[in-house]
């Protein structure tokens, strides 16, 4: 049992400091004593102008993290082009090739002579009415004259 001297001091403490029964500390001595132990360790804490740093640094990483993802959308896009300009370049080429071959089919000799048979009503020579013509027949007028002089009579 407690003797009841000490039994109203105790509730004095308790009525005055709460559950601790210290007093508490004032604000200034917190201070002096979180001084007192940073200095112990020997760890200064970021001051105003390290703190200024850091931001800036912070600042610049995300800066950079943003211009990193801008580029790299910007780089998606022009893929996308590029992408889009070559499947247009593969179609342009299958064309050309078709035509070429078009080309081909139509510069061949069959086929020219299926259209002169066809659209112009034109036959085919007889080999018994051939003309051949040498060196020594060629007139002296040429043949574009003789053909006009015969034509025009």
């Amino acid at each position: 049992m407690i003797a009841p001297e000490q039994w109203y001091q105790y509730q004095e403490q308790y009525q005055k400091y709460g559950l601790d029964m210290k007093p508490q500390e004032s604000r200034e001595h917190r201070e002096r004593r979180r001084q007192a132990s940073i200095q112990a360790a020997g760890i200064e804490l970021f001051a105003g102008r390290d703190r200024r740093a850091i931001l800036i640094l912070l600042l610049a990483v995300v800066m950079t993290m943003i211009l990193f993802i801008v580029m790299t959308a910007y780089a998606a896009s022009i893929r996308y082009d590029i992408n889009q300009v070559q499947r247009e370049n593969s179609l342009l080429w299958d064309d050309i090739k078709n035509l070429q071959s078009s080309e081909t089919t139509m510069n061949g000799v069959g086929y020219v002579e299926d259209k002169a048979k066809k659209e112009l009503g034109m036959v085919p020579a007889d080999t018994e009415k051939c003309v051949y013509i040498t060196n020594g027949d060629i007139p002296p007028a040429g043949f574009a004259d003789v053909l006009k002089a015969k034509a025009y009579q």
